[in-house]
Order: C-alpha cells, then sequence, then structure tokens
C-alpha cells in the first residue's frame, strides 16, 4: 500500500475540551467524514462524543455535538447542576471544524484542565480522560484490537499511560475509573456496576443521560463492557504535538475561527491543535457508516442536536 498523510488516507465513511486549529484555513472537503471522537472523564462521571458527518456544519464550517446539561454524576452534587453550585463532572459537548491541513476541535465543560480534587482518588483529583478518535469504520474495540485506534492526550494532570502530551497512533486503551472513584463492577458489583450503575444514578437524581452523536452501544462495544472502563491511553505510537490555544477560557484565537462559544454554556473551554501534515500511515480499506457494525451508535446522538437544558 502507498503511504501518504494519515487524513488523507484514512477516509472513512462513518471514534473539553480540546481544538485543533490553523488560522486563516476556509472550508475543506472532508477527510474525516465518519470518524467518531469520544471522551470519557476518569471516573466515567460523564461521557460524550461526536460524529463527523452526522451533523451540519455552520458557516464557519463547524461541527457541533451537544451533550445532556443533566447527566454530570457526582456524590458531592449528585446531578447537572447543583444549586448555587457548578457540577465538574457535566460535559456541554464538542465541536470540531476541518481544513485542508488541520482538524480544530473543541469540547466544552465543567471541568478544569487541572482536574478536580477528590479524596480518595489517586493522585487525590479526578480530571479528564483521553480524547480517542476511530478512522477505521469499527468498533471501539475493534479498532483498538487491529491497531487503528487513535488517542490524544492532552491533561497531563490524569493518569494516562503515556506521559507526552500530543496524538498516538496503534492505541490501546485502558480504565482508570478503579482509582478514580468511577464507575466499576468492582466498586458498584455484578451487573449493577459500570455504565448500568452510571445511568440508574442520574435518571433516579431526575438526569437526562446523553451521549452527544454517539450512545452507550458506541462506549460498551455493544454491550461487551459494561463496566464502561476504557478511558484512558495506555500504550500507542507518539505521531506529534499539539499547541493549546485556551486553556478554561475561550480566547480570542479560538474566536478567530468562527467558532460560536454561544453553543455550549460549560464553563471550561480547553483548546489546542495539531496538524495533518506529517502524520503517516499506511492506506486501509475505506469504511461505511455500516461498516462501524453498530448502525445504530448516532441514533439517539442525531436527536440531540439542539443544546439540553
Amino acid at each position: 500500500m502507498k503511504t501518504q498523510s494519515l487524513f488523507n488516507l484514512l477516509k472513512v465513511g462513518i471514534t473539553t475540551f480540546g481544538i485543533f486549529f490553523v488560522a486563516g484555513q476556509g472550508a475543506y472537503a472532508s477527510d474525516l467524514k465518519g470518524t467518531a471522537f469520544s471522551i470519557s472523564l476518569e471516573c466515567m462521571n460523564d461521557t460524550t462524543g461526536l460524529l463527523m458527518g452526522q451533523n451540519s456544519t455552520d458557516a464557519n464550517s463547524w461541527q457541533y455535538a451537544f451533550d445532556s446539561n443533566k447527566d454530570g454524576m457526582n456524590g458531592n452534587y449528585w446531578v447537572g447542576a447543583a444549586p448555587g453550585k457548578v457540577n465538574p463532572y457535566d460535559i456541554s459537548g464538542m465541536a470540531i471544524k476541518e481544513t485542508a491541513t488541520s482538524i480544530i476541535v473543541a469540547i466544552n465543560g465543567n471541568m478544569k484542565l487541572t482536574g478536580e480534587a477528590e479524596q480518595g482518588a489517586v493522585g487525590g483529583q479526578i480530571g479528564y480522560g483521553d480524547l480517542f478518535f476511530n478512522m477505521a469504520g469499527k468498533t471501539f474495540d475493534n479498532a483498538m484490537s487491529s491497531g487503528d485506534l487513535f488517542g490524544i492526550h492532552f491533561a497531563s494532570a490524569n493518569a494516562s499511560g503515556v506521559q507526552q502530551l500530543g496524538v498516538y497512533s496503534g492505541v490501546q486503551a485502558k480504565t482508570v475509573t478503579n482509582i478514580k472513584e468511577g464507575y466499576t463492577v468492582a466498586t458498584y458489583g455484578g451487573l449493577a456496576g459500570g455504565g448500568n450503575s452510571y445511568e440508574s444514578q442520574v435518571k433516579q437524581g431526575g438526569g437526562i443521560v446523553g451521549y452527544g452523536d454517539l450512545t452507550s452501544s458506541y462506549f460498551t462495544n455493544n454491550g461487551k463492557d459494561n463496566t464502561f472502563n476504557l478511558n484512558v491511553i495506555d500504550s500507542g505510537k507518539y505521531l506529534s504535538g499539539i499547541s493549546f490555544l485556551a486553556q478554561g477560557n475561550v480566547t480570542q484565537q479560538l474566536l478567530t475561527t468562527g467558532y460560536d462559544a454561544s453553543k455550549f454554556n460549560g464553563t471550561q473551554t480547553i483548546a489546542f491543535e495539531f496538524k495533518k501534515s506529517g502524520v503517516v500511515q499506511s492506506t486501509p480499506e475505506p469504511a461505511s457508516l455500516a461498516g462501524l457494525g453498530i448502525v445504530g451508535l448516532a441514533l439517539a446522538g442525531s436527536k440531540r442536536r439542539k443544546k439540553l437544558a
């Protein structure tokens, strides 16, 4: 197989708080259509994703995926926003803009880049997991097994298996929920643990469970892994670095990309960029949405295109 730029090759039809950006670039015919981006907090108290091509782009070529603002679960805040408090365990959504040479991704919520102090969690804090992207037209688990899963380590405070901030290929993912006071079977016992327990507690608290453009099936591999365990990079091949544009507050540099800060209501927007050039891989066969093997992964998310209160 011939080699070219990763994003020119890995064309598929289908995996915040980060942003990839090159100023002055206009709209670009997508090389990423069908790519699934996903992220979870280390404790799995909230999870969201964006499926490229699932939602229309705006006039500035940004695509937005909205998560429920009533599904950030934590014992100190319960669910959503407690009276007089901002729940740091709630993710509002993700946005992506693609240009000819770069990708811009924005993930918005209430968690600071440095995480939230949490007694009992390893390191004394809970933060973001790593951002994954799946371009292979496969389930998360199958993409990882075949060496086709990519990840971005952008939060140095988390318990990732890699240390250098940047983009990784051939990613193997792991769980840190067991050391971050999270939703694991070990914590909650049997089938009541993991994703089942998370969703149950959100609903008991009067919340609304959301996964952005994706569904729980994507994160649990169609029920194969009900523990919701895989949320950080365990290992992978380092490909390129990232450059932060914002680390909490929306910056002018971000706004010049055409990003609409009014779309989300989270208090934190963390931004970084990487370019397509220099990232080289062998060309796999193109895939389609159906190739995911989980055609319904975006159906629930497609009904959630407007921001949830």
